[in-house]
């Protein structure tokens, strides 16, 4: 759009101040205008280039693991095309065999992964079926009353074991039956629902006449099953009685 007045701008290549005619001009000369339009051409193909040269890389470094027997964690992701995370998951659950060798390496053999496809079976379109009633699900909220953990961990959990979720309005909702089977391999028992069954950290004190430092150390060392109740955390006491050699 022309502009009634001549208007004060500075101009984007070089910097320049100079009276513009129009609201939309961006240069002070044709010659400024040329040389930005070069750039902006030069930036592009640099960008370009450094696409294919990143995805050459990539491409070099499959090829160079192809003589490989063993592989790293970020080597089968490569391999694999997928990310670490991923292959990590399919390690947890034992469908990619591998070993650890120190506390920062894993390596799994090149040749598991390929077995993975030596028995193919015909492919089979999965369906989703029937609609799971709402009571199949839980919310957040539901969880953190239930187990007593925090909103982040429950999602790190679901990320991880690849629980099935669900939105509902503006509500996550998670399956029910996956989340409980999660916790009772953890070693939650489900049926400590009365909070008589429960203490808080003062209350392990005066039970088990400990101090509050070892009473954190205690729990902490053997993983108590705790839970999160208005505010306040309480420890199985059934657990606490068991390794107390109090239980029956």
């Amino acid at each position: 759009m022309r502009a009634k007045e001549p208007i004060k701008k500075l101009c984007e290549y070089c910097g320049k101040e100079f009276q513009a005619s129009r609201q939309d001009t961006l240069y002070c000369s044709h010659d400024c205008n040329r040389k930005a339009y070069r750039e902006a051409k030069r930036k592009e193909v640099i960008a370009l280039t450094e696409t294919l040269v990143s995805k050459k890389k990539i491409e070099q470094a499959v090829v160079d693991l192809s003589d490989r027997e063993y592989l790293s964690i970020s080597e089968a992701a490569k391999v694999l095309g997928w990310c670490k995370q991923s292959v990590y998951n399919y390690c947890h659950k034992g469908i990619i065999p591998a070993k650890r060798i120190s506390q920062r390496t894993t390596l799994i053999r090149k040749k598991d992964i390929e077995s993975l496809f030596d028995a193919i079976e015909p492919y089979e379109v999965l369906t989703t079926g029937e609609r799971k009633p709402i009571e199949s699900w839980y919310t957040l909220d539901d969880i953190t009353e239930k187990y007593g953990l925090l909103r982040h961990r429950i999602r790190k959990i679901v990320n991880a074991e690849e629980i099935p979720t669900k939105k509902d309005g503006t509500r996550t909702l998670i399956a029910k039956g996956k989340i409980d089977a999660y916790f009772k391999k953890k070693g939650f028992d489900g049926s400590l629902n009365n909070l008589a069954d429960w203490l808080t950290i003062s209350g392990v004190m005066e039970e088990y006449e400990m101090t509050e430092q070892g009473v954190y150390v205690f729990v902490s060392r053997y993983s108590i099953p705790k839970k999160r109740v208005n505010g306040k955390l309480y420890y199985s006491k059934q657990h606490i009685d068991k390794l107390k050699n109090k239980g029956q």
